[in-house]
């Protein structure tokens, strides 16, 4: 479906564009709180060591537990960010406490992708932080918390990706949190030579996109793409006006009222364009993880014919800035855009160079390999069932540092 067809449709159900939307959209994610670069939080750790290989997607420690000079440790943490006042929200309406397991799944996968992109496959010790406002979060959403950790676990180690829960620390902490916070830590050890260090990145590599949508052969129902990135902006755009007076407690009270739950829709209406997929479904779609297919490609490609693996998180499409040296990287082949980050679009006119730096927009993660390597990795994809195509390529960057170029049908943007 074209732009106005989409306008049509999201006006449908009560979208309306104005001159001051418009004007207002590129600052709408930060009139919220939440920064897509979060430049403070660079700035303020630009000074730290950078770990055994700088430019790689995760920091590297040296062995200092075992040791060896030939291994060396993976350490990383995030969590589900505000997607759990999503789920509160579903949860509060719906009485379904399967949102939670969910919420789990975005929680893990946001690290182990992470630690994935330096080619670490675990096995994987995975403790979890949860920080709970004991009033409105029982015991009950606890327990399922948990068992959605238990649910991911397997499905990894059923992909040969070992995982052990070592336990971790639930937090009544009422006066800080207002629903719920869920994060976890995940750690491994690796041999030093499989390590995957995106400073290799240089022109003439090929940047093939995996598609964050769909149904992957792991999975057992359609995935709206949107991962656990840009959630506080998709739910404040899309959901309706009546959840900020049903449920205050779901968002920062300092936030501009205008700014808070602005859209036309409930959880139970359609997204637009979709096969039957609902808005709530669509914005709480587990993080897909794409460990099982970078395990398949390291065993198919090996660790040196891979470049760079980028988890198109925080930054988006624009993420894979952040790593190489004096590159530029042009994408310039990117497939249609699915139909949820759509209908987010349409209903604030929000400028497309903020969507793609925001929103993965359909492409969760990036490998850069050789061109001779492209179709192997291509044929892996068929092989988990994920949509991917090559979308653009790494050419030397005239000035200094590295720059993005994104083609578009909606126009050409440079960061």
């Amino acid at each position: 479906m074209k732009a106005p067809a989409l306008r049509k449709a999201c006006a449908a159900v009560g979208i309306r564009h104005t001159a001051a939307m418009t004007s207002a959209a590129d600052s709408r994610y930060r009139a919220r709180g939440v920064s897509a670069g979060k430049e403070d939080v660079h700035q303020a750790i630009a000074h730290m060591e950078q770990g055994l290989y700088p430019g790689a997607f995760c920091k590297i420690l040296p062995d200092i537990m075992g040791g060896d000079s030939d291994q060396c440790l993976v350490l990383h943490a995030d969590g589900a960010g505000t997607k759990s006042s999503l789920a509160y929200i579903a949860w509060q309406e719906r009485g379904d406490l399967s949102v939670w397991r969910g919420i789990a799944q975005d929680s893990l996968i946001m690290n182990i992708d992470d630690c994935a992109c330096v080619g670490a496959m675990g096995p994987f010790i995975i403790s979890n932080t949860i920080g709970r406002n004991a009033k409105r979060i029982p015991g009950s959403i606890i327990a399922e918390i948990i068992a959605g950790y238990q649910d991911v676990c397997a499905l990894l180690e059923n992909e040969g990706i070992p995982c052990h829960i070592a336990g971790g620390e639930t937090a009544d902490v009422g006066d800080l949190v207002r629903t719920i916070i869920v994060d976890s830590t995940v750690a491994c050890r690796m041999p030093r030579q499989q390590v995957i260090d995106a400073a290799r990145m240089r022109a003439g590599d090929s940047i093939i996109g995996f598609a964050s949508h769909g149904c992957a052969r792991w999975e057992d129902h359609d995935n709206s793409g949107i991962g656990s990135n840009g959630l506080t902006g998709a739910r404040h755009e899309l959901l309706h006006k009546d959840y900020a007076h049903k449920y205050p407690e779901s968002y920062a009270p300092e936030i501009d009222p205008s700014f808070v739950y602005s859209g036309p829709f409930h959880l139970d209406d359609p997204l637009p364009e979709s096969m039957g997929m609902t808005i709530g479904d669509a914005l709480l779609s587990p993080t897909r993880t794409f460990a099982p297919l970078i395990a398949q490609m390291l065993k198919r490609i090996g660790h040196e014919d891979i470049h760079g693996l980028i988890h198109c998180s925080g930054g988006a499409l624009t993420k894979i800035g952040k790593f190489g040296s004096g590159n530029r990287y042009i994408l310039d082949a990117l497939p249609e855009i699915p139909p949820l980050f759509r209908a987010i679009q349409a209903t604030a006119d929000i400028a497309w160079r903020e969507m793609l730096s925001v929103y993965n927009c359909g492409i969760r993660l990036k490998a850069v390999v050789p061109p001779d390597q492209v179709d192997a990795c291509l044929q892996v994809a068929r092989d988990c069932a994920i949509p991917a195509q090559v979308i653009g390529r790494v050419e030397d960057n005239s000035g200094p540092g590295n720059h993005v170029e994104i083609h578009s049908p909606h126009g050409t943007f440079t960061y």
